[in-house]
């Protein structure tokens, strides 16, 4: 949406027609319930582009001052849709001593200056540890930040929030840890042109950070060689783990297309062998799902890439 698009909703959703001298009716007209009605249902089925279009239409109709209190309302809801999708998280993860420091990188381009006030802030991290046969462990821990205080984000300039730190326990004997942190931020508000709007689902991408034991290589493997090798002959475990641990975390998804794209080529016997390794590319919590049923995943995940909604991983436990 571009900017001019989200003034014009910002002036539709804050300035309802001057109130006439007539009572304020109790019930809406029946043309006016009809089209709030259909209001209602883009709003509540994430039609955002629908809603608004209805919503303009809808606008000028609205004189008497009920209408247009229920009409302002939908337009600051949308308002805050809009603050939602413009605002891009990514959470941020360094070593520090005795553990792992965790940031929050915000950035909008939509708006001159945008205030963000989040209701609070849910800090979740995982680690999972893999070891050579493909037996995995994970540790889970987290936090909540009650009270975050309000973000300055100015047009086009990225900010960082610091959200403390937290210390998994990285044990030994292990071939690899990742450590996944998520940070979700609850329903709160957003001020932009002095206007204060209801915001929240804001998306935050999350942050990786894989340790690897001493005695393994460090440079990188590309998913190219992981499949290389898992359609070769014959393949031990070791060395399966070994190339999927070094697998930078940003092509785990290259990787788990490369596998779906090719999981015809994979016998029964051979996918049952590779499932720690989809296992460790998918972050999974559990290995007790067949190499069939990741076979299906596999196939259902190329579908669902391009944006069709989340996909079930097997064996996954939510946190």
């Amino acid at each position: 949406m571009s900017r001019l698009s989200l003034v014009a909703l910002l002036l539709l959703g804050c300035h309802a027609p001057g109130e006439s001298s007539s009572p304020e009716p109790e019930l809406l007209a029946p043309d006016l319930q009809y089209a709030f009605d259909e209001l209602k249902a883009a709003v509540e089925e994430d039609s955002d582009d629908a809603a608004r279009a209805i919503l303009v239409r809808l606008r000028p109709r609205c004189t008497d001052p009920l209408s247009a209190r229920i009409a302002a309302g939908y337009g600051r809801v949308l308002f805050g849709r809009a603050v939602r999708d413009a605002v891009r998280g990514q959470v941020v993860v360094r070593e520090v001593e005795g553990g792992f420091g965790v940031g929050l990188q915000l950035e909008q381009g939509a708006f001159e200056t945008l205030t963000l006030t989040p209701g609070h802030v849910r800090v979740e991290w995982a680690a999972r540890s893999l070891d050579v046969g493909g037996r995995q462990s994970v540790q889970i821990g987290g936090r909540v930040i009650e009270s975050p205080g309000s973000w300055e984000l100015p047009d086009s300039e990225v900010v960082h929030v610091q959200l403390g730190e937290d210390s998994p326990k990285m044990g030994e004997g292990f071939l690899a840890v990742r450590c996944e942190w998520r940070v979700s931020l609850g329903a709160g508000s957003s001020v932009v042109a002095e206007e204060r709007f209801p915001t929240q689902g804001i998306e935050v991408l999350e942050g990786v950070v894989v340790r690897l034991a001493k005695e393994l290589p460090t440079d990188i493997v590309p998913p190219v060689e992981l499949i290389r090798y898992a359609l070769g002959a014959e393949i031990r475990m070791p060395a399966l783990l070994e190339r999927a641990v070094r697998i930078p975390p940003g092509s785990y998804g290259e990787s788990l297309d490369l596998f779906g794209e090719r999981e015809g080529e994979f016998s029964p016997a051979r996918l049952q062998e590779l499932v720690p390794a989809l296992v460790w590319l998918a972050g999974a919590s559990r290995i007790e799902s067949s190499g069939e049923d990741w076979r299906i995943w596999l196939k259902d995940r190329l579908s669902h890439r391009e944006g069709e909604g989340n996909l079930d991983l097997p064996g996954r436990t939510p946190r």
